[in-house]
């Protein structure tokens, strides 16, 4: 990973951290939904059918307990309209009864709900028949007859009718329950999930931020040292425009010499002919001189273009962040549920208060689903809160492109070098040219009759002015790039810092 451009890295570390957030979005998505359906279930299912056994159990609570005044009112020889009043009031009761009972079937869930429903409407129908029985024999005014048999039979089919509806609140009671553990483990498995999730993102993003802040350090440090070496190169431009401007000026003043010293040149030949190779060789150092020095100007125009495209090819990284939607509407069902739940709880209880002893059992029914409902609730505050600090945003920095830097380091190295060469070669063309000084002043005694040396070596000189007039335009060209390398390597540290030291 070391190898690999900061682009790849970031790249790379953010595309992990997308799919992250991707699979933990669409795993919250699924498990909330599983989560849902369950409430669902017990929303629309076990809850209304604990509610309507609860209503059923309270109708026939007042069946029996009218049905047993109404014997009571024969044997007491109550009035005709109090008989009937009450009789009225039972036949009601076994209406609604009828009714609740007929409505409860659409809300059957299973076979084993079903045969214990079945269970009740035989019982049920056995009881219509033992009450009308009951009672046709409280018409005869013979109360003690009806009295034993409502203790023999009647009294025994209520407790059937009554254990087939303890069975079916039972029923309800305990798919109520499963149904909201289930959606508290896919509740709770969520959370370990998510948490977990989040704490590798957490880690992950740890280390990405120090993976840009090793980049960074090295890229810093390749500038630095850019910077050095574009000030050593500036200094050596500097120094090469001055010698070219004392080269220039000694050339002038030798020229102006071999002028002076024309007519004295004729006396001795060997002088004349080691007079001319040096003038042909203080040429080709010249010329040596100028073409190294192209090869300055050539690196550094590439040292500038390099400089130009770390430049251009550094660009911003956008901020990635995705939020995961809140779902708060989902979790407002389960609260609406849970209230209307626990106050479907509190009215059971009173109602099992008032039935006395008939309704102890289902007391203990009614307050085992408040406390489901209470649980209930909590676990949909849980989720919502969960949900509220799942928000995260996840923020990038600018960087460089460590290639760029390498190369603009490869192209100073190749300047500092070039700039060497020039260096050595205008030493060597400054010692021929001292050479060709000595050369002329032991011309002065006998070469004065040689006027065609003479002029060879004015030429030479001619030649020399000319090489040292393009070295000399060539380090003012060379001051100027450096000068220029110098802006670029601030503006590249003040990308890279903010500050140009």
């Amino acid at each position: 990973m070391k190898s690999k451009s900061l682009a790849l890295k970031l790249n790379f570390s953010t595309s992990i951290l997308l799919i992250l957030i991707l699979i933990a979005g669409i795993y919250a998505i699924i498990m909330i939904n599983k989560s849902q359906e369950y409430a669902q279930i017990t929303g629309t299912n076990w809850l209304p059918s604990v509610k309507a056994i609860s209503r059923m159990s309270d109708n026939f609570g007042n069946i029996s307990r009218r049905h047993v005044l109404i014997i009571g009112d024969y044997a007491t020889n109550k009035s005709t309209e109090q008989i009937g009043e009450d009789r009225n009031k039972l036949n009601e009761f076994i209406k609604d009864f009828n009714e609740k009972l007929e409505s409860y079937k659409g809300l059957v869930a299973n076979n084993e709900e079903k045969a214990i429903l079945e269970e009740l409407i035989q019982n049920w129908k056995e009881n219509n028949e033992s009450i009308q029985s009951d009672l046709k024999i409280a018409e005869t005014k013979n109360s003690k007859e009806a009295y034993e048999q409502y203790i023999n039979k009647t009294l025994l089919i209520f407790l059937k009718v009554n254990d087939s509806l303890i069975k079916l609140s039972k029923l309800n009671s305990l798919g109520a329950i499963n149904s909201t553990k289930n959606g508290e483990y896919f509740t709770s498995l969520t959370n370990i999930v998510m948490i977990s999730i989040i704490i590798f993102s957490v880690i992950l993003s740890f280390i990405i931020i120090q993976i840009i802040s090793k980049t960074t350090k090295s890229i810093k440090k390749s500038v630095s040292n850019l910077k050095e070496q574009s000030v050593t190169t500036h200094e050596i431009a500097t120094n090469l425009k001055n010698d070219s401007q004392t080269l220039s000026n000694s050339v002038s003043e030798q020229a102006a010499s071999v002028h002076e010293t024309t007519a004295a040149i004729n006396e001795i030949t060997s002088m004349v002919n080691r007079t001319a190779e040096n003038a042909k060789e203080s040429t080709e150092v010249a010329k040596g001189a100028s073409e190294k020095a192209e090869e300055g100007q050539v690196t550094m125009t590439k040292l500038v273009s390099a400089m130009e495209t770390i430049q251009e090819s550094n660009s911003q990284l956008q901020n990635i962040a995705v939020i995961i939607n809140q779902i708060n509407s989902k979790t407002a069902v389960i609260n609406d549920i849970v209230s209307k739940t626990e106050l479907l709880s509190l009215n059971a209880s009173i109602e099992s208060a008032r039935a006395g002893e008939y309704g102890k059992g289902f007391a203990v029914v009614a307050e085992e689903v408040g406390n489901l409902a209470k649980i209930s609730g909590k676990s949909a505050n849980e989720i919502q809160e969960l949900i509220t600090s799942s928000q995260e945003q996840v923020n990038t920095i600018l960087g460089l492109t460590k290639e760029r830097v390498d190369e603009g380091k490869k192209v100073t190295a190749e300047a500092q070098e070039s700039f060497l060469k020039i260096s050595e070669d205008i030493s060597n063309m400054s010692s021929v040219i001292l050479q060709i000084s000595d050369a002329t002043r032991e011309q002065e005694i006998g070469v004065r009759q040689i006027a065609t040396a003479m002029t060879n070596i004015d030429r030479a000189t001619q030649n020399s002015q000319a090489a040292v007039n393009t070295s000399s335009e060539s380090a003012k060209i060379l001051v100027k790039e450096s000068d220029l390398l110098d802006k670029t390597t601030k503006d590249v540290e003040i990308l890279i810092t903010g500050v140009a030291k």
